[in-house]
């Protein structure tokens, strides 16, 4: 077996928000914290905006299936697109696991923001449909570094598991909640990729890029 592991690094530019499930006084919307009170990117988002990614920048180079409906997603586990070989789907479990990103965000430093829900089809505001979400500060954030670690048979399907998250790193251009209202917007994204301990060289990274992309990025 092949061990693999992603080390993953992010600096915020604006405040940052993801929906967690707990209540706080004054907050519609709190942020998300783990059971020791920390301020967390839960695994579960991060792993989907990074397939979300991944898709989005293959879809019309390679075959992909459509996710999110599991209807529509690859059913035959031993032929699985891309995307389902690296991030899973419900016949196969992620050969990745993600853990949550702890955030450099104390309790008392928090700020609570008012929104006003949005009418999609009109595009206007909804009547009496003011809230209230909590986020970090409006200042430059860098959470602790995320490992994503995971076993593969074969190295290419190390490496290639390494390519398609680093690629979907790369061009991830916000994360979090409330993209479309200033919030989650990245400064940096960094990924370092080691196979069996050792760095993966980026020019085998690249080698993945152009075979999908025709051309790389």
């Amino acid at each position: 077996m092949v061990h693999l592991k992603i080390t993953l690094r992010f600096t915020w530019r604006t405040a940052f928000h993801t929906t967690g499930n707990r209540w706080r006084w004054g907050a519609d919307k709190a942020l998300a914290r783990r059971y020791d009170g920390t301020y967390v990117l839960p695994a579960t988002s991060l792993k989907g905006a990074l397939r979300e990614q991944a898709e989005r920048l293959l879809r019309g180079h390679v075959h992909i299936c459509t996710a999110p409906a599991p209807a529509q997603m690859c059913q035959d586990p031993n032929h699985l697109c891309l995307v389902c070989r690296v991030f899973g789907n419900p016949k196969r479990p992620a050969p990745l696991r993600f853990t949550d990103m702890d955030l450099d965000q104390k309790p008392e430093t928090t700020r609570i923001r008012a929104g006003v829900a949005i009418s999609r089809r009109r595009r206007a505001a909804v009547p009496q449909r003011l809230y209230f979400v909590e986020t970090t500060t409006p200042d430059f954030m860098e959470a602790h570094p995320t490992t994503l670690d995971g076993f593969f048979r074969e190295r290419e399907e190390a490496e290639e598991a390494a390519a398609l998250v680093m690629l979907a790193v790369r061009a991830l251009p916000a994360l979090g909640a409330g993209r479309s209202r200033g919030l989650g917007w990245l400064t940096e994204a960094q990924a370092e990729c080691q196979i069996d301990g050792a760095p993966l060289k980026q020019e085998v990274i690249e080698r993945y890029w152009k075979q999908w992309l025709g051309g790389g990025q």
